[in-house]
């Protein structure tokens, strides 16, 4: 009897032991700032979430032009940067969520996008983009983002 207990117990420490890491994440927010990086310096498992920033993205052929080809002066695009490290030998799935909110804290935009961390990776930078409205980054006051990353 006792051995059959003591081989359940190291056939369940086993399966844990070999079970993938579960899904981690992240949620902070942070005043506004286009082009100012953000320090994360969020670690679970082999992910570590070092930084995030928000730029724009600059030229004639931008996202915001395809969407909208003729209201180009009232658009911008938006890039997400998210630097990270990812130790694993395999890609883990991000779900990156990022918003801007006004004074009184409303949702003025954002967005949500899945992002693959590849695997081995020193320092790399995972890029994302929007077309939002110029008059949402005019009037943003606090940047809201979470990342939902697992293997």
């Amino acid at each position: 009897m006792r051995v059959r207990s003591l081989c359940a117990v190291l056939a369940l420490l086993a399966l844990i032991a070999t079970a993938p890491a579960a899904a981690a994440q992240f949620s902070q927010t942070y005043d506004f700032a286009l082009d100012s990086w953000h320090e994360m310096e969020a670690s679970d498992g082999p992910i570590t979430l070092h930084r995030v920033r928000l730029d724009l993205i600059e030229g004639r052929l931008t996202k915001s032009s395809l969407a909208r080809p003729h209201n180009s002066e009232y658009l911008e695009t938006v890039r997400v940067q998210l630097d990270y490290t990812n130790t694993s030998t395999s890609k883990w799935t991000a779900r990156v969520s990022v918003r801007w909110l006004d004074a009184e804290g409303r949702v003025i935009d954002g967005f949500s996008a899945n992002e693959k961390l590849d695997r081995n990776s020193a320092r790399k930078l995972a890029q994302l983009s929007v077309s939002t409205l110029r008059y949402g980054l005019d009037r943003a006051q606090t940047l809201e983002v979470e990342v939902h990353y697992e293997p």
